[in-house]
């Protein structure tokens, strides 16, 4: 007898579930229909570069899909990316975080992903000023030099000794003691350093599980469960990374608070800002921007792994 009691509030509910969806979708931008489940996956395909272009030739400049139980709105042309990045940008400023991202400790803090805010604003002035301020660039642009002295240096030495030389090896070195030398005025591995190979493996992990697809990215329920344990590979990548950075940031507050000569590279003055505004600025934003070196470095290190 109490059977119908519990069907009729059952239809009800779907009733409103299925009032909803549709209220939410006529409010979007048209796109294809896609499938039950995994919506728009199979239309999107392995190279979303080249089916995007296709499927926006059909839907229009502004177009929705769903990838799972995600739904996106995609731009894809000039003016539809400008009204999104010039006009609705403060709308539109949040991003979703991959999974394997939430693996960074110190996420809320990282400026990829903060919201607009008074921290936000004291991070991005810090980053104009001192990482990718041409004119500091250039005045430690005599650091970024010796290094790549010593490196000539390094390869005539072999090629008189008539040693092979792993030239993407040697382009990963590089790249990370010109970055180390910007912001920490000194290298932080050598070709022949053992440590270079936690740099490699951290590397190849990195970008192996950030381009790796993630179910738990388009079905969020699951990723409490990590079946595919890239947030775990990933944790253990970033922690060693940032553990490096840590030793390094300490090291050099030890050396501030000791009253020894500064260096005035990027991290001093990184350091001297955090002073003016700690209430915005501390410790916690220095290595999360410092991360963003980190993924240049990453970047760099992979182009050189994977030339084609």
């Amino acid at each position: 007898m109490k059977l119908p009691f519990l069907i009729i509030p059952s239809i009800i509910f779907l009733f409103i579930l299925h009032g909803i969806y549709h209220y939410r979708k006529s409010r979007l931008p048209p796109g294809p229909v896609g499938l039950p489940i995994i919506g728009n996956l199979l239309e999107l395909g392995p190279k979303p570069h080249e089916s995007l272009p296709k499927l926006a030739q059909k839907h229009g400049p502004f177009m929705t899909i769903r990838l799972g139980s995600i739904t996106s709105v995609v731009a894809s042309t000039p003016d539809a990316a400008r009204e999104i990045l010039q006009r609705k940008d403060e709308a539109c400023s949040g991003r979703p975080i991959r999974d394997a991202a939430t693996a960074i400790e110190n996420l809320e803090a990282a400026i990829l992903w903060m919201s607009p805010n008074e921290t936000w604003r004291a991070m991005r002035k810090a980053l104009n000023m001192y990482l990718t301020n041409q004119q500091k660039l250039d005045a430690l642009n005599d650091l970024r030099q010796n290094v790549v002295d010593g490196t000539l240096e390094f390869l005539r030495e072999s090629a008189r000794k008539k040693v092979a030389v792993d030239i993407g090896k040697l382009a990963c070195t590089v790249a990370l003691n010109q970055l180390s030398n910007t912001i920490l005025s000194q290298n932080v591995t050598s070709y022949k350093s053992d440590n270079i190979k936690g740099f490699k493996m951290t590397i190849e992990t990195v970008m192996e599980v950030l381009g790796k697809f993630n179910i738990a990215d388009i079905f969020p329920v699951l990723k409490p469960l990590d079946p595919q344990h890239i947030r775990r590979q990933a944790k253990a990548a970033f922690d060693w990374m940032d553990e490096v950075i840590e030793g390094f940031v300490s090291e050099r507050v030890k050396h501030r608070e000791s009253k020894l000569p500064m260096f005035g590279d990027m991290l001093d003055s990184l350091l001297e800002y955090s002073q003016e505004n700690e209430a915005k600025f501390n410790l916690i934003h220095i290595k999360a921007l410092l991360g963003v070196d980190r993924s240049i470095f990453l970047m760099k290190c992979t182009i050189f792994k994977n030339p084609k």
